[in-house]
């Protein structure tokens, strides 16, 4: 087959799809620390930083909702750069491969944030990085409350703060309500 009929074939198939198809992005925002780990796990696996189990719960809420991974965690602009000079970083990264996962993008710096919102949290960068982007289905996977119900983000919000777990899978079939409505 020649170029032009595969180009011709590709935006046929193109028509084909609804236009929908193209204009929803979802997202789960995460941190690392509380989330793809816990206390306990740091305690009891010395020289790990990433729990297997907790990885395959986020890669079940992205499996279900086709949704990107986009970082809130203070790891965030290591992780974007692959700074993998740093063991936490380098077993991220790994893990997250090795389920078939990448990190799509990361929110904003508090530096970007400061003069806009006069003051920063995660909840600025989620709220910031949401309306940048278009995206209309996400959650947000934090063990801390960083302000989101002051921002309205708080119905997005699940609170993964377990130190002894971190993100469950119940708290992956919740993530996957909550993005698809």
């Amino acid at each position: 087959m020649n170029g032009a009929k595969i180009r011709k074939q590709g935006a046929r198939e193109l028509v084909n799809k609804k236009i929908g198809d193209y204009d929803r992005m979802n997202v789960v925002f995460f941190d690392v620390d509380g989330v793809l780990n816990s206390e306990k796990f740091l305690c009891d696996k010395q020289g790990e930083f990433i729990n297997p189990k907790n990885v395959a719960n986020l890669k079940m809420i992205v499996d279900a909702t086709q949704a990107k991974l986009v970082m809130t965690s203070d790891w965030r602009k290591q992780v974007i750069d692959k700074d993998v000079s740093k063991a936490h970083v380098r077993e991220l990264i790994g893990r997250l491969a090795d389920a078939g996962l990448e990190v799509y993008g990361a929110t904003p710096s508090g530096d970007e944030l400061r003069n806009k919102y006069g003051s920063y949290t995660r909840a600025c960068a989620v709220k910031e990085y949401v309306t940048a982007n278009s995206v209309e289905g996400y959650v947000i996977l934090d063990d801390m409350d960083m302000d989101w119900e002051t921002h309205g983000l708080d119905s997005h919000w699940i609170n993964t703060e377990n130190v002894l777990v971190g993100l469950t899978e119940a708290d992956a079939r919740n993530a996957v309500s909550i993005i698809n409505g």
